[in-house]
Formats: structure tokens, C-alpha cells, sequence
């Protein structure tokens, strides 16, 4: 299984096609400023970003969504999970997001978010899963406490130092969120948010 639904998203991997609305997303200065200043990634970094992830797709059965917004059909931008192959740590998955500005402010990000830490807890048995952003990037962090991520500090990476955050299977599996009750799988494609009561 690799698409995913939630309420209001439909989660997909990515394909060759998206290589425009890719390079749209990656050149828009509001959802590059903090991940390159504002600057817009050339076409030839937005193709390695593309073929990473149809490569960790098909090596892997994980790897980022394209994020389509199910009422209106509508390309909002990117979600789900990725490898940093030279982050310094053993478990180097991340979740994270990037939406056009116009999707901004609708919780779209933390809902997504929560589809990819199931998708990886749940049904790739990761032991762990990380998020990094840099420091000043107050609305990420702030997303990735509400999917239920812990703060770790910040870690020399890239001449950088970024922030960073992590989970771990058994933290998730004990959580609310974690809990199969409060998901439902319908035909093994789609995963929707329920906040039933728990078994007991």
C-alpha cells in the first residue's frame, strides 16, 4: 500500500509528471525561506530531489507524498517521509511538509503528518522517526509537537545546526494517536482519522 487518505487529503507517491508542480513548489520564496533563504532550487536539484524519492519508493515502499486536496482536486504541495542518507544518526527517516502558502494556516500539515508516522510505525515497523528544521522555524516545530514528536536539541549538520525532533515506535504505539482504534483502514488504501475510544 502506498496511497493514503485522510479527511481532507489525498497522499500519493511521486511521479515523473509532478516535475513541474515540483519545481513550482521549490521556487515559490515563502515555502523556500527556510529551507534555502528565499532562494528557488534549480531544475537540476528539484530532478535529484525526484528521482531520491521514485528510488526510496521502489527500494524502500516509503518515501514523500504529493499532497492533493480531495474536495477540489487541487496539487498543494508535498508530505510524508524521507531518508537523510548523511544525517548522523542511525535512524535518518524524516517526516516533513512543504505546502503552497495558499494551503497554509488549515491544519493540512499535521494531518498529513499523522498519515506518515502510521504509515511508518505502523506499517514499515520503523523504530524511530525524525524532523529537522532550523531553529527559527517556529510554524514547523510547531507541527511536529502536534503530531506528537519530542524536541532533542539542536545537531551540527550540514554547516548548520538545526533543531531537531524524534519519536519512537513504542512512544507512538502507547499514544492516543498510535492506538488502531483511533484509525480506520478501509480496502488497505486509505487512512482516516477517527478519535474513537480505546479498547480495553
Amino acid at each position: 500500500m502506498a496511497v493514503v487518505e485522510t479527511v481532507r487529503l489525498h497522499l500519493r507517491p511521486w511521479r515523473e509528471e509532478d516535475l513541474d508542480e515540483l519545481l513550482h513548489l521549490y521556487a515559490d520564496p515563502e515555502v523556500m525561506r527556510n529551507i534555502s533563504g528565499g532562494r528557488p532550487f534549480q531544475r537540476g536539484r528539484v530532478v535529484t530531489l525526484l528521482e531520491n524519492a521514485l528510488r526510496q519508493w521502489a527500494d524502500r515502499g516509503f518515501g514523500p507524498w504529493i499532497a492533493i486536496d480531495k474536495k477540489s482536486g487541487a496539487w498543494i504541495g508535498e508530505i510524508g517521509l524521507n531518508e537523510i542518507p548523511d544525517w548522523p544518526d542511525l535512524h535518518n527517516v524524516e517526516v516533513g511538509w512543504e505546502l503552497l502558502p495558499a494551503w497554509w494556516g488549515r491544519g493540512l500539515a499535521p494531518e498529513g503528518g499523522r498519515a506518515a508516522l502510521w504509515f511508518g510505525f505502523a506499517k514499515h515497523r520503523l523504530d524511530r522517526i525524525i524532523s529537522v528544521t532550523k531553529p527559527e522555524n517556529a510554524a514547523s516545530q510547531r507541527v511536529m509537537e502536534k503530531i506528537g514528536l519530542f524536541y532533542q536539541g539542536k545537531r551540527p549538520y550540514r554547516e548548520a545546526e538545526p533543531v531537531w525532533y524524534a519519536l519512537d515506535r513504542t512512544a507512538w504505539e502507547t499514544s492516543s494517536a498510535g492506538h488502531m482504534a483511533s484509525y480506520e483502514i478501509r480496502d488497505k488504501t486509505q487512512f482516516n482519522e477517527r478519535r474513537e475510544p480505546p479498547r480495553v
